[in-house]
């Protein structure tokens, strides 16, 4: 009678994840060698193409930016009311009202703001950018511009990254203003508290430093958003049905460095300021 060797399972499981270890670190490979092939294609960037990068610029901060304006606004008006509104009624419940400004500024400045600009911008122009670029690997746009001696990094990427990169930076300053002007509004209606009472609060829990982070943060999640999504749009295998996988590749891996970089934004301010 023949016996089960029971080190098979133990085998395969030790296979499967040297496996994914490898994928995993291939996947890495190809991600810093993207960084690099972006840096060296910024460095040696033709002057004679730069009329036509300021207009994809400028169409990627338009459908980035300014299309997406209407959504932001209306959901930064939900958040600021319902956040400052409900921090505000505890702060005076357990008779910390004199934080209310530094709450608002942690709360809404600091982190919801820069991190819902970037969620909307994944959700939208992540999926567009990783689509778009899939379809011309797919369409064999990208060897045709490689034959005719034009970099695609230059011609596709660039543009795209600093059109991100300045969007999300002005969408968080964007949000938060309009999330403040909700909690005015909040806190004049549901709490009573008069408009100059809470605009002082705000003055005295917000510093220019926070604007700066906010630009930074907006800045990073745009600039990463974008690298992220362009990276797996271009390694797209050379048929239609890539193009989908590649977009939820792309949108998967920027929702979780936009979490990634927000937590490490938290856990370094409150290092520095500990």
């Amino acid at each position: 009678m023949a016996t089960r060797d029971s080190s098979l399972p133990l085998t395969g499981s030790f296979t499967a994840l040297g496996g994914r270890a490898r994928g995993t670190g291939a996947r890495l490979a190809e991600g810093v060698r993207f960084v690099g092939s972006c840096a060296r294609a910024a460095a040696s960037f033709p002057a004679n193409a730069r009329r036509l990068s300021l207009r994809i610029l400028f169409s990627q901060i338009r459908f980035t930016a300014v299309d997406a304006m209407p959504i932001i606004a209306g959901l930064a008006l939900l958040i600021g009311a319902l956040v400052i509104a409900q921090a505000h009624a505890q702060a005076v419940r357990f008779g910390v009202s004199e934080a209310f400004g530094q709450l608002l500024a942690t709360i809404i400045v600091r982190e919801l703001g820069p991190l819902f600009a970037a969620i909307i911008v994944v959700a939208r122009s992540g999926t567009a950018i990783a689509s778009e670029l899939a379809t011309s690997r797919v369409m064999g746009e990208v060897t045709a511009l490689e034959a005719l001696g034009v970099d695609p990094v230059q011609y596709m990427v660039l543009p795209r990254l600093v059109g991100a990169a300045i969007s999300v930076a002005l969408l968080a300053m964007y949000f938060d203003a309009i999330a403040i002007l909700g909690g005015l509004v909040a806190t004049s209606y549901l709490a009573h508290l008069p408009p100059w009472d809470y605009l002082e609060s705000l003055r005295m829990g917000m510093s220019a430093s926070d604007i700066v982070l906010v630009v930074l943060k907006g800045a990073m999640f745009g600039l990463g958003t974008a690298a992220i999504c362009c990276w797996a749009g271009l390694r797209a295998a050379r048929n239609p049905s890539a193009i989908p996988q590649s977009v939820t590749r792309g949108v998967v891996m920027a929702m979780v460095y936009v979490f990634a970089v927000s937590a490490a934004f938290t856990i370094s301010r409150s290092l520095w300021t500990s």
